[in-house]
């Protein structure tokens, strides 16, 4: 027996066809039959037409849903953007598939063709679930490679790259250099004058330790 086999009647499967907005829609029908025509039994001439016609409504409004959130998610013209859907890839991780929910980020990098959004948070998931900077550091500087993004992802992305290099990717010289990225990218900010502090701060454990290398 197939999936679609052991779905039928299911609950869901009721809500999705309308079974159960009808058979509600029906009890209301009988009830109105009964005080109409009298008696049980005669009740129940009224049950088959509120059935139908609770069917009929749920469709006729699940099929108007659907269009709208099509038209929103994905409008017709040259304009259609990509809008990632991330549960699948969630479901994953917390059972523990990390394999599979990096394949499955490739799939949706693929997909939506280096969306800036898709590579962030693929770079996240490396980092944070798989422990894997390298990886994570590739699809950051991808991610800042597309020039996408609002400014605060932007902000983001060179705000992670400072924290790969002077965290587990112990580049201390790359760390300052991408300090210096953002002091100049983003004048003004709160994460330029942050930049700034931690930059300056380098520089004299730099003179204190004398010339040593810093990635």
């Amino acid at each position: 027996m197939d999936h679609k086999s052991r779905d039928r009647w299911s609950l869901q499967w009721m809500i999705d066809r309308g079974v159960l907005h009808g058979t509600l829609v029906g009890c209301v029908g009988w009830i109105f039959g009964m005080l109409i025509l009298g008696g049980f039994f005669r009740g129940l001439l009224g049950m088959l037409p509120g059935y139908l016609i609770g069917v009929l409504v749920h469709r006729i409004v699940a099929g108007a849903s659907a269009r709208a959130a099509g038209a929103f998610y994905a409008p017709r013209g040259a304009s259609t953007a990509y809008v990632p859907t991330y549960s699948q890839i969630d479901a994953l991780v917390i059972r523990g598939d990390l394999a599979g929910a990096a394949a499955a980020f490739d799939e949706e990098i693929a997909r939506s063709g280096g969306q800036v959004g898709v590579l962030v948070k693929a770079a996240d998931f490396h980092l944070r679930d798989r422990r894997d900077a390298p990886r994570a550091l590739a699809l950051f500087l991808r991610a800042r490679e597309t020039g996408g993004g609002s400014d605060d992802t932007r902000r983001y992305i060179q705000q992670k790259l400072v924290d790969l290099y002077l965290g587990p990717l112990e580049a201390e010289g790359k760390a300052m250099a991408e300090l210096r990225r953002l002091i100049e990218r983003f004048p003004g900010t709160r994460e330029a004058a942050a930049a700034r502090e931690s930059l300056a701060a380098l520089k004299r454990e730099r003179e204190l330790r004398g010339p040593q290398g810093g990635g």
